[in-house]
């Protein structure tokens, strides 16, 4: 019989008291149940009464007194209605015992019943399970219990098996709802060494697990349930576990990405400075490595690959690459992986400065732009951010290539009230995802059919022009023609041979246009997409502020940080024609100022006010 790791008696009152109830050793006479009825025998009740709270609150030696107390209630109320918990109790102690048979024949006499005990059942049925090394399965019998045990003595012993069955089953993000329910059911006597069970199984999480659940947590908004204080103790924890990992084994990527992240007191600790020093060991020094861009690439969804695809390409474009690099002074572009977290930004960064990058390209994903701002200003280097921050605040060494969705929005809500349309569908940006599959081959993807019971007027695409094809297309089946309004991102499909003749996009600078502004360099280029418009003057840009950097490696940190303050400088300078502004240039802001357009097939673009 296998011996689960982990799950053995403590001693702390209403802690996995099930598991301590002692004597399995009987008759099947003893286990044999007459149908119950409902009790007439008030001494009964009393009896029941004293020895379930005994039960529950007892320590390990108290409970282990109770077992002939339990056995003489069963001989003297056969056809009580609480021989059924009883009976569960006594199946408990004899899965911890590992006498699984006799535990299953006290369990399968209470299974036909209903109400609490039944369910109750069901969870020592699942520490059997567990008993055989059989997590996953254990779980099939718990997961559909959850909400169901009312009971907060019986609900306890139900959340620390869940726990310690995801645990034993190495899923460690069920592991933390598991925990967090436990933490926040539990009376605060029994608290603290709850915490020290729940810190102790966290032991055995791999590190990929660990930094997983603790990025789960921190994407959860604070409130004020009962389930907070149980998910801040939760984060400190993991963060405490990782810290402890990353000294041990001196891991300075796992080092720099805490500190990254780390709260203040933190940062501030004993802790944090050996952080500090495991991090700084094992950094590689930022180098110059003639003209080079470095560009972080999102690749964690489909949404986030289309556009890095983009970028890259119009990067390319912008420097004439692959061409260019047979020519003296040409910029060569190198690029990482952000793994579409702030964490993974920032790693993406330290490696493409370590590489030699002078200028960077970040901020593909709304979620790590704030990440890229900070390592600018941090580092003293520039980047270039794709999407606009969200703050606000001023910029520092980044500069914004990309518009702000606030202010797409804003501009497109004054054309959509300008043209009197008010009920409006979202698609992409806030609204139905444009990477939803359909439930089947013949179903809409879209809520066409709902539209037009609402009478929508305009349907909004703030996706890609594919998602703003596949709109058209299920609207002209189902022949509902509202007006298309197209964010930035789909606008270049206003020019497609599919667009409905009602229909707006927004524009920026030469974009969109019905012909590409490089078409005559190559007919069989696709329609320019505004990612690819972006990649391209970010490229432009970044080799105008790196004419004239020095050939070969330049790896004194003082000399590195003078030409990252070089580049800084003529970034602000820089002048070229570019495809999303009609401005040539960044402001002192470090912003790339636009003025948006609304565009139709049928007219010249107009000037949004």
């Amino acid at each position: 019989m296998p011996n689960v790791s982990g799950f053995s008696p403590l001693s702390t009152p209403l802690l996995c008291v099930a598991l301590l109830a002692p004597g399995c050793n009987h008759s099947r006479g003893d286990v044999d149940r007459p149908e119950a009825t409902l009790s007439a025998s008030a001494d009964a009740q009393t009896s029941f009464r004293g020895l379930r709270a005994a039960w529950f609150a007892g320590n390990i030696s108290d409970r282990r007194k109770l077992e002939p107390e339990l056995r003489t209630f069963l001989a003297r109320f056969p056809r009580d209605e609480q021989s059924d918990m009883v009976r569960v109790l006594i199946a408990f102690d004899c899965v911890s015992r590992g006498a699984l048979q006799d535990a299953r024949v006290f369990l399968a006499s209470v299974r036909e019943q209903v109400g609490a005990a039944r369910d109750f059942a069901r969870v020592g049925e699942a520490y059997a399970l567990l008993r055989e090394g059989k997590p996953e399965d254990a779980w099939t019998v718990l997961d559909p219990l959850a909400g169901k045990i009312v009971d907060p003595d019986q609900r306890l012993v139900y959340s620390e098996l869940r726990l310690r069955v995801a645990v034993d089953a190495h899923r460690f993000q069920r592991a933390v709802l598991a925990a967090e329910e436990l933490l926040a059911e539990a009376p605060p006597d029994a608290r603290s060494a709850l915490e020290n069970m729940v810190r102790d199984l966290f032991q055995r999480a791999p590190k990929i697990d660990l930094l997983d659940s603790l990025q789960d947590l921190n994407r959860v908004q604070a409130d004020d349930s009962a389930a907070e204080p149980a998910r801040e103790w939760l984060k400190k924890m993991l963060r405490e576990r990782l810290v402890e990992l990353a000294v041990q084994k001196k891991d300075a990527a796992l080092a720099r990405q805490l500190l990254d992240t780390a709260p203040a007191a933190l940062r501030a600790s004993e802790s944090g400075a050996k952080l500090a020093t495991v991090a700084s060991a094992g950094q590689s020094a930022p180098l110059i490595w003639g003209r080079s861009l470095g560009v972080v690439l999102s690749l964690g969804t489909a949404e986030l690959r289309r556009r890095s695809a983009s970028i890259a390409a119009g990067i390319a474009r912008g420097l004439g690459l692959p061409d260019a690099l047979a020519k003296p002074g040409s910029v060569h572009l190198i690029s990482e992986e952000d793994g579409a977290t702030p964490e993974g930004a920032l790693e993406a960064m330290r490696e493409l400065s370590a590489e030699g990058a002078a200028i960077l390209v970040a901020g593909i994903d709304p979620n790590t732009t704030e990440a890229a701002a900070r390592f600018a200003d941090e580092n003293e280097m520039p980047v270039l951010l794709i999407e606009k921050p969200n703050s606000g605040a001023a910029l520092g060494e980044a500069f914004t290539v990309g518009e702000s969705p606030t202010e797409e929005q804003a501009a497109i809500d004054a054309e959509l009230t300008q043209r009197k349309l008010q009920r409006i569908a979202r698609v992409g940006r806030a609204g139905e995802s444009c990477d939803a599959p359909a439930e089947s081959a013949a179903a809409s993807r879209f809520s066409v059919d709902e539209w037009r019971r609402e009478r929508v007027s305009a349907v909004l695409v703030l996706g890609s022009s594919a998602c703003a094809g596949e709109v058209t297309r299920e609207l002209h089946a189902s022949g509902f023609l509202p007006e298309l309004a197209l964010g930035l991102e789909a606008a270049e499909f206003v020019y497609a041979s599919a667009a409905p003749r009602q229909s707006f996009a927004l524009g920026a600078g030469v974009f969109p246009s019905a012909k590409r502004p490089d078409a005559a360099s190559n007919s069989a280029l696709p329609a320019l997409d505004w990612y690819e418009a972006l990649g391209h003057d970010a490229a432009l840009l970044s080799k105008a502020a790196l004419e004239g950097f020095p050939d070969g490696r330049v790896d004194d940190i003082r000399a590195v940080r003078e030409l990252h303050t070089r580049a800084e400088r003529a970034l602000v300078s820089a002048r070229a024609s570019l495809w999303t502004s009609d401005a040539r240039g960044f402001s002192e802001a470090h912003v790339l100022p636009r003025t948006l357009t609304i565009v139709s097939s049928e007219s010249q673009p107009q000037k949004s006010e």
